[in-house]
């Protein structure tokens, strides 16, 4: 009974559209994060000096992943979450042999999954990172200049994308009941995002008053098993994206010119104008 009238609670309220917060924002140096893996090697160098060129503000910048990758940036070991590959299939599933043969599986996604707790997490778990922390996919390389707060009032700049999964706004309507899509024409997914501490502690303090349980599990225990080995949710910007958008009135809508191409493409592209370039290595 208590659950349903704190779910109550939060639709009632925090998403309806005449209610927003007033975060409290601050001009600390932004620390860029990157969580990465042996496959990134190939793009990751790129990917921080693009961030120490082009970041406006910039604090720190560092790699997390199972060890040292490089040694252009700060590294933070992985194995300081709270949770591992094992531990996340075994919430997926409460059942330890389901969860081994999903991890072991060629099809698996379980890395997909722990990098997006990665980067939910990293606010609360690396030390003395700043207020302002800009996640950044390990093969996304600025080009251009590029500011990620209002030089008023310190809210966040959002780049848009326009990529659309259904089973990413299933699962993040039962992560937080009354959530929804903001802008029909905008997705939140452009490989980067700025977290702000207040709004990820809002967010995290939203989950935890619905289900009585640390977010990461809840995470877990929401996806959709007939999803699992497609595209099955996106916690660390869809989910970000529409609460803050949802939440704040402070926060603004920025473009940034971008694409997604193979590495190879790369030399070509970087002198059209772009802001910014993602190069995946499912494209090559």
């Amino acid at each position: 009974m208590k659950i349903f009238y704190n779910v109550a609670f939060l639709i009632l309220t925090l998403f309806s559209p005449s209610i927003t917060c007033s975060f409290e924002f601050t001009f600390d140096p932004i620390d860029a994060v990157i969580p990465c893996h042996e496959k990134d090697k190939r793009t990751i160098e790129l990917v921080i000096e693009g961030i120490r060129k082009n970041v406006h503000n910039l604090g720190r910048i560092i790699v997390v992943s199972a060890a040292p990758l490089t040694d252009k940036a700060e590294w933070f070991d992985e194995r300081n979450f709270p949770f591992t590959k094992e531990t996340i299939a075994y919430e997926i599933f409460k059942n330890e042999s389901k969860a081994i043969e999903f991890i072991e599986s060629p099809e698996t996604r379980i890395g997909w999954i722990y990098q997006q707790l990665l980067k939910t997490y990293s606010m609360f778990i690396i030390p003395d990172l700043s207020p302002n922390m800009l996640i950044v996919d390990a093969d996304t390389i600025f080009l251009r200049p590029v500011s990620f707060q209002d030089p008023q009032t310190g809210a966040g700049l959002y780049n848009p994308g326009s990529e659309h999964t259904d089973a990413y706004f299933a699962h993040n309507a039962k992560v937080l009941p009354g959530w929804k899509k903001v802008f029909p024409q905008y997705s939140g997914i452009s490989h980067h995002m700025l977290f702000q501490k207040s709004v990820m502690e809002a967010l995290f303090n939203d989950i935890r008053a619905v289900h009585q349980e640390e977010p990461w599990k809840v995470f877990c225990h929401m996806i959709d098993h007939s999803e699992l080995f497609r595209s099955c949710m996106c916690i660390e910007y869809e989910l970000y994206f529409n609460y803050v958008f949802t939440r704040s009135d402070q926060v603004k809508i920025r473009h940034l010119r971008w694409d997604n191409i193979p590495l190879h493409r790369f030399n070509t592209m970087k002198s059209r104008g772009f802001d910014f370039l993602s190069c995946h290595a499912y494209m090559s």
